[in-house]
């Protein structure tokens, strides 16, 4: 009999762990995949560590603080430039003056993509103190970003959509304005206080935190197949299958931090309300292209840090350290990754040479400069990424963190925000709340 029977070994479920790693519980991570981190998946690329799912550590979030406790190494993320390819060519300034002057559009759309630039730029800035969101701005977590969206000419919404989409995963027109702010109009301010890389990649955090946790704690290769809470035991019946086979576990207490789509899969007799709630969250899938590549003698393309690909199979492509390789000893090398929230999840893609092959084409008509350089490609794809950061899931956030007796729930899906910082955040609450559930109860 378990303590604590934790689904998962991703942010939230290993972040759950660490924060009761002092009690004197017995308690047991399953992980269905052969390693730690969950969608913080980072690989070695070409002398590089190169994220393939969450890139950066937000500032001032449980994300920064377990890393710093963990004595990662981390670089800031000072971005100088923002850049944007449309209609076949591709523009990177300095300041938004000079890049919305560049691109290849007519007078009219040039204008009105300046006027919307500068009044995201002004909401920012009003919106936000040292890069961190105020934390008084409900009736933006309220609105979406649909009416700023519609009577705009069709090319420069589909700039606007596109860089939206490619920093914050999901559909421009459902997609909190709250948030839009941290992943759209951060980088056009060129914001410097609100990212960290860590150098030796996202998934180091959960790795790290397995250094901190008994050794045998977590079961990897073992999948879940249901959870069902049996009054008469007082404790819940888990089914799962491993390299032996399959087999029964029993719990006091268990914690989901699956995405929320397979909640309902695995816990059984989950009561409406629950259901209800977790229809309200999105989460969509995502594909990504890691790109290194020798830019011996073309130093400028260090300082590229967010460039919108309009057209493009992915939405956004990102240097997670502009204006230098930290990541690495050679000083030539340049890390990029693509993001296509818009191509959604791709089965199969990674080991399809045919369409990688496509989506190394498509870098290449951004950046021409790099053919015949690239020395490393990766390709990911993710039924379920980052939770959507929408309104209607934030109206449902209480119900959807409410436990159900001594069933938690605990993942980006169930915090303010999304992505690892959110989940984090959300081990700490899960945590927290078992802990008292204890003292409670002796």
């Amino acid at each position: 009999m378990h303590d604590v029977l934790i689904v998962g070994a991703g942010a939230a479920g290993l972040g759950t762990a660490y924060y009761l790693r002092d009690l004197k519980l017995d308690v047991c991570v399953l992980e269905a995949a052969a390693d730690a981190g969950g969608r913080s998946r980072t690989v070695p690329l070409a002398g590089t560590s190169a994220n393939s799912g969450a890139m950066f550590i937000y500032r001032d979030t449980k994300t920064e603080e377990i890393a710093s406790e963990l004595g990662l190494e981390t670089t800031p993320f000072h971005p100088e430039t923002y850049g944007i390819h449309v209609n076949g060519s591709t523009v990177v300034a300095q300041t938004n003056e000079n890049l919305v002057a560049g691109l290849n559009l007519d007078a009219s759309e040039r204008a009105e993509l300046k006027e919307f630039i500068d009044a995201s730029l002004k909401e920012y800035a009003e919106s936000t103190s040292n890069g961190v969101l105020r934390s008084d701005l409900a009736q933006l977590a309220d609105e979406t970003v649909a009416d700023r969206l519609r009577g705009l000419q069709p090319a420069v919404r589909d700039i606007v959509a596109t860089a939206i989409r490619g920093g914050a995963v999901g559909d421009p027109m459902r997609l909190s304005a709250k948030y839009a702010l941290r992943y759209f109009a951060s980088y056009l301010a060129r914001e410097k206080n609100n990212r960290l890389f860590a150098l030796a990649g996202m998934q180091a955090i959960p790795r790290a935190i397995m250094e901190h946790l008994p050794e045998g704690v977590v079961r990897f290769s073992t999948r879940v197949n249901d959870v069902a809470y049996l009054p008469n035991q007082n404790a819940h019946r888990v089914s799962v299958s491993g390299p032996g086979g399959e087999e029964t576990l029993w719990a006091r207490q268990v914690v989901l931090t699956v995405p929320a789509p397979l909640v309902p899969r695995l816990a059984k007799g989950l009561p409406a309300w629950k259901i209800n709630a977790l229809g309200k969250v999105g989460t969509p899938g995502s594909t990504t292209l890691n790109v290194v590549a020798d830019i011996e003698g073309l130093p400028h393309l260090h300082n590229w840090a967010f460039i919108t690909t309009v057209g493009m199979p992915f939405d956004a492509i990102i240097n997670p350290v502009p204006g230098g390789t930290a990541y690495t000893s050679k000083a030539n090398l340049l890390q990029l990754t693509c993001y296509g929230n818009s191509a959604g999840f791709q089965p199969g893609f990674e080991q399809d040479e045919a369409r990688v092959g496509e989506w190394v084409e498509a870098v290449l008509a951004v950046a021409p400069e790099l053919k015949g350089r690239i020395v490393g490609v990766h390709a990911q794809t993710w039924e379920h990424c980052f939770a959507l950061l929408e309104p209607e899931r934030a109206a449902a956030l209480p119900q959807l963190q409410e436990s159900v007796g001594s069933l938690h729930f605990a993942g980006d899906y169930t915090s303010e925000t999304a992505g690892t910082h959110g989940a984090y955040a959300e081990a700490d609450r899960v945590a927290s709340h078992i802990r008292a559930s204890l003292a409670a109860a002796s």
